[in-house]
């Protein structure tokens, strides 16, 4: 019996194969390749996503052998990665006449119709192929629970990926992928109760740890995640993504310190991205640690300075330290890249206001409520400012706007009622004053904030007796 290559030897016939085959291609000669050589070469290509030279590789492989259905498979298979679906189902039609039990046939089928979005069609497929395999059927059910996810049935996705985790507690796609789908089918503390007997099983797997992990995060359970985490990590010591994930964790439960030094320990593993600079920056910022949240934040922007969030960062930063004009240059950075987002519209808003811009400041808080009507701020900061510049009437129209959005709100419905009060409206400000009293009484002392006058009036103070005494 032969001995099996090792994967140096592997790597070195595969090498040696494809320098064969790019000097025949030179020399415009034709050369002798068996069978293993030209479908390792097609391989290799098509990992590489070198689509156009795996299929010049098939169309020689087929002129030199012309019998082999392993070719005819492989030709099926690039047409459907490159948009020639009805080439490759005619293929795998012609291949199935001639061996109609060749697992391959079903499965490269099954691809075809998923990327034709023709999901019922591929689940049979891949059924079909599931019949016919005696051995690596956690592909086949890796597959049909991605085409289930596809659908959007996710609890069919978990099912099978289930399967393929039992199958082969290695595949990590299915370890990824499982985590979304129990998710989305509200099913995750049933994945911690999977993990864990998996765990049971394979005490040493590290990435088992890790998506538990995962899942804890999901849930909420930080501790628990950290602990899982540092399993992963005490098997595995330079597994990047557990410290980064660790370190989001922390985040989350407000240990900022840790957090950082988690980030930093990643570094150690590997290479720093704008992302996680930013994600230091912010754990800087809620520490008000400014300049150093500023440092991180400028990092993240000099590696991607695509990341809008990472430009509002730095202008947050010089806003918390009223540095208003520095802080306006780094806010319209972010508003350059993604000008729908209310959040930078109302932070350049509040500068343009310090900065005494009023009309610039009214210009960016329309864009708040045209662009995120869900934001609180940006309707009571539009509000306040038109009541300063004697605009109440507008102000309270604006807020009747605005509790078609935030019904419950109850800050929006006090300012309505001062609002209505400095109008003249004072019938409709002591009724909307009730109505904002029913949903929180103590928060009262806003209005005499706004309109000290209210203070003062007896009808108001007769509606807040009433309903004090009501409580």
């Amino acid at each position: 019996m032969a001995e099996e290559e090792s994967p140096e030897e592997q790597n070195e016939y595969l090498s040696s194969s494809i320098r064969k085959y790019e000097e025949m291609k030179r020399r415009k000669e034709r050369y002798f390749f068996d069978v293993d050589a030209l479908l390792k070469i097609i391989d290799h290509f098509i990992d590489s996503f070198e689509f156009e030279k795996a299929l010049d590789v098939t169309g020689y492989a087929l002129s030199i052998h012309p019998q082999s259905t392993s070719f005819t498979l492989k030709e099926a298979q690039l047409f459907g990665l490159t948009g020639k679906e009805k080439e490759a189902l005619a293929l795998l039609e012609k291949v199935e006449h001639i061996n109609p039990f060749d697992v391959e046939v079903h499965l490269i089928r099954g691809n075809v119709y998923n990327a034709t979005e023709q999901f019922p069609k591929a689940i049979s497929s891949f059924k079909r192929a599931l019949e016919l395999s005696d051995d690596q059927k956690d592909d086949i059910y890796l597959s049909l629970a991605i085409t289930y996810q596809n659908m959007s049935d996710f609890n069919k996705a978990v099912d099978y990926y289930k399967l393929c985790l039992i199958e082969n507690p290695n595949n990590e796609v299915a370890m990824g992928e499982i985590v979304l789908s129990l998710e989305f089918s509200n099913r995750l503390t049933e994945g911690v109760d999977f993990f864990n007997k998996m765990i049971d099983e394979y005490p040493y797997d590290f990435m088992l740890w890790y998506y538990l992990g995962e899942i804890y995060s999901k849930q909420g359970a930080y501790e628990s995640a950290l602990n899982a985490y540092d399993y992963c990590l005490i098997i595995k010591e330079d597994f990047a993504p557990a410290h980064l994930d660790m370190a989001q964790a922390l985040s989350m439960m407000e240990r900022f310190d840790e957090a950082i030094l988690r980030y930093k320990t990643a570094f150690e593993y590997c290479q720093p991205d704008g992302f996680t600079y930013y994600n230091i920056g912010e754990c800087y910022e809620q520490l008000k640690n400014f300049e150093e949240a500023r440092t991180y934040y400028k990092k993240a922007v000099k590696i991607a300075p695509e990341m809008a969030q990472g430009w509002y960062g730095i202008g947050v930063t010089f806003e918390e330290e009223e540095r208003w004009y520095e802080a306006l240059h780094y806010v319209k950075k972010a508003i350059e890249i993604d000008d729908q987002n209310g959040e930078y519209w109302l932070a350049l808003g509040d500068c343009e206001y310090r900065l005494n811009n009023f009309t610039e400041a009214e210009e960016c808080y329309k864009k708040v409520i045209d662009y995120d009507p869900d934001n609180t701020e940006g309707w009571i900061a539009y509000a306040d400012l038109l009541n300063e510049f004697n605009r109440p009437m507008e102000a309270s129209e604006l807020l009747s706007t605005a509790l078609l959005y935030h019904f419950d709100n109850t800050e929006i419905h006090y300012r309505k009622a001062c609002y209505l009060y400095l109008s003249g409206y004072l019938e409709e400000s002591y009724q909307q004053l009730a109505s904002a009293l029913d949903k929180d009484y103590n928060m009262h002392p806003v209005l005499f904030e706004i309109a000290p006058q209210m203070e003062n009036d007896s009808r108001v103070q007769m509606i807040l007796s009433q309903k004090n005494n009501r409580l």
